[in-house]
């Protein structure tokens, strides 16, 4: 028989423990791409009897492993309680503890997830304190695991970055670190000397990645923070212990308890309102946690085998505030897709308004026949209910596969298909997406995937969306695509938008009534006041006039026409006005006579218009609130100068003139 030395013995299982427990929960987080065959954590309809039930929380230990691991790594004093059932997590099983989350690894042993990486919880604000953030400098001094000696010499530096004593407080860091779990408690049968013990503490920390730090409000907390956990010195008791970091993900991943800095912080994490139990796997966005099936996580369990559990609050399925119809709503046009929607929706809310328009592109959602994406928008709702805003979603452009020539700025060769989307966006978004704007600028070629344009061709298409959107959200507003301003008559190129307008009620007697709950329009300012029209001019300039679409007033020749064919009873909405400031688009020259004052003013001025001329208006949306935010677009874009934020997210004057503006 060969013999290994106990310190022979001893440096080896340093070195295996510590490269399971340092290394092996980062990667299994980072290649979390689908989940396992199988699960050992079926989601049991009762708690077993044998297994440590803890009524404190409602929840027992969810397996045989972790009650294992739990009594071997210092219990309650080191974990916390339990807070979850079983659950499968980016494709491991876990169990989520107030302080830990247990994770059952690939290779079978049981470990934790290294809760402060960058891709869970990077934050330093929770509940009012304020942690030290990673110090960069710090974690590079880290030995590599790749060194001679490694096991050692990593114990070596978690003790040169651990002090019990910071400037003048005896902070028991060191000594935190290294009693955590207890010799008899980890080895209870003493298979191995208590040498072990630095890499059983270390399994349960990680390194630590910041030096100590007071919290910038409370000098008598400081903390320091390492790849599991956060420790927390109060001098008012001198208790140094772990804060309960898993719970506080538990909040971003339920929306249940969640502290509002840390809501502000965690609205753009793929983690952040995810528990959903009335979507499969009780996942909001799944594409975001792939090998995640959150389904009965966060039910409590019963109190033995046979007793019945105590009646659950489930989180409750955020809904449209409400709306009243009667006054006039104010909105802003925004994209929200791949941008910071918290910022973006909080700026909304900010600033008084209560609805938020968004495009949504077919074309983008749906690339493969049946096989929508719809993560950005779960992402988009989340915010704006978050934010208590009502949203419209403006749906235009078609899928590759749904048109013979591939086009996307047009409407699908069967109309059926983009009624069939239509349906499941509204059953997807029920009582959550409160009006939904079919199509837009149909009058105009470009929108119209570049054909002969024809009213009753895109009447044909309301018809079928209208009933799609209704059978699956009865409750939605429906209106028709706004028509973009223009004089100009070549059905090759666009159609004047009154006469266009004229030609969707003329169709089929005016069936297009029966077809929709309102109707969108589009008024376009150019370089004229609001009040102004073709035969009143308040402004020095002399270019972009004569015409009535080149007026904001062009939207009262399109209400006469809702009067004219029967359907006043109808309430018109603005879903984009605006005026741009000095623009290098070509035909949008008239931008550089708005000043920044004047867009502002002018955006003033139509509000009041609306609130004392117009009360057959429902809601106006200004266009645009942040595509100057947006540095992917080009200079030539005429996009940009027409929104109210600046590009550094500062306000222009448009944006706190409408701020300030009375509602």
């Amino acid at each position: 028989m060969v013999r290994i030395s106990q310190h022979t013995l001893l440096r080896l299982l340093l070195l295996f423990a510590l490269l399971l427990s340092v290394l092996q929960p980062l990667d299994v987080l980072a290649s979390g791409n689908a989940a396992p065959a199988e699960s050992a954590l079926e989601a049991p309809a009762e708690q077993q009897p044998d297994l440590p039930y803890f009524p404190e929380t409602g929840y027992g230990i969810a397996n045989a492993q972790f009650a294992d691991y739990f009594a071997k790594r210092g219990g309650v004093r080191t974990f916390g309680y339990p807070v979850s059932r079983g659950f499968q997590f980016l494709g491991t099983d876990v169990q989520f503890f107030q302080r830990q989350i247990m994770q059952i690894r690939p290779d079978g042993l049981v470990g934790t997830l290294n809760i402060l990486d960058a891709d869970l919880m990077p934050y330093t604000r929770i509940n009012g304190s304020e942690f030290p953030a990673g110090d960069a400098t710090l974690i590079a001094g880290a030995p590599s695991p790749d060194m001679a000696g490694y096991a050692e010499k990593i114990i070596d530096f978690v003790m040169a970055s651990t002090s019990d004593t910071w400037e003048g407080q005896r902070v028991n860091f060191g000594q935190t670190f290294s009693n955590t779990v207890k010799y008899e408690e980890a080895f209870p049968d003493r298979a191995l000397g208590p040498g072990i013990m630095p890499s059983i503490n270390l399994e349960l920390w990680g390194i630590p990645t910041s030096r100590p730090a007071a919290d910038p409000s409370n000098g008598g907390f400081v903390y320091q923070r390492y790849q599991r956990g956060i420790m927390h010195y109060d001098a008012a008791t001198g208790a140094t212990q772990g804060l309960l970091l898993a719970d506080y993900l538990k909040a971003i991943l339920t929306g249940e308890n969640l502290p509002p800095d840390l809501d502000e912080q965690a609205r753009t994490s793929r983690f952040y309102r995810q528990y959903d139990p009335r979507r499969p796997g009780s996942v909001a966005r799944p594409l975001e946690l792939p090998g995640t099936d959150m389904t009965g996580a966060f039910v409590l369990d019963s109190l033995t085998g046979t007793s019945t559990p105590p009646p659950v609050a489930v989180p409750a399925r955020r809904v449209a505030p409400a709306y009243d119809p009667a006054r006039l709503g104010y909105g802003m046009a925004a994209h929200l897709y791949y941008q910071d929607k918290g910022r973006v929706t909080r700026l909304v809310n900010e600033a008084g308004f209560g609805w938020i328009k968004q495009q949504v592109r077919w074309s983008d959602v749906e690339r493969v026949k049946g096989q929508p994406d719809f993560s950005e928008l779960d992402g988009i709702i989340d915010h704006a209910l978050a934010a208590n805003l009502n949203i419209m979603f403006s749906v235009v452009t078609s899928p590759a596969w749904s048109r013979a020539d591939g086009r996307a700025d047009g409407p699908p060769d069967n109309y059926a298909d983009f009624a069939a989307f239509m349906g499941t966006l509204a059953s997807r978004y029920k009582d959550q997406v409160r009006t939904y704007e079919v199509w837009n600028e149909q009058n105009f070629s470009r929108e119209w995937g570049g054909g002969t344009i024809d009213a009753g061709q895109y009447v044909e298409l309301l018809k079928l969306a209208y009933p799609a959107i209704k059978a699956a959200d009865p409750n939605a507003i429906v209106l028709t695509g706004a028509l973009t301003p223009t004089g100009f008559v070549d059905p090759n190129v666009a159609i004047d938008d009154v006469l266009y307008f004229e030609q969707m009620y003329q169709y089929q007697g005016g069936i297009i009534r029966a077809y929709s709950d309102g109707v969108a329009a589009h008024a376009g300012g150019f370089n004229n006041p609001p009040e102004d029209d073709p035969t009143t001019r308040t402004v020095p300039s002399t270019t972009f006039k004569g015409h009535w679409s080149l007026y904001f007033r062009r939207i009262e020749q399109l209400r006469d026409v809702m009067v004219k064919y029967g359907d006043a009873s109808k309430r018109m909405w603005l879903t984009e006005f605006g005026w741009s400031t000095a623009n290098f688009a070509p035909g949008y020259e008239y931008g550089k006579d708005n000043s920044e004052t004047d867009q502002a003013n002018y955006l003033l001025r139509a509000f009041q218009l609306a609130r004392t001329r117009y009360p057959w208006m429902g809601v106006m949306f200004v266009w645009n609130l942040n595509f100057a935010t947006m540095p992917d677009l080009p200079y030539t874009d005429e996009k940009p100068p027409f929104a109210i934020l600046n590009p550094n997210f500062t306000p222009r004057p448009a944006y706190l003139a409408l701020r300030a503006m009375p509602k």
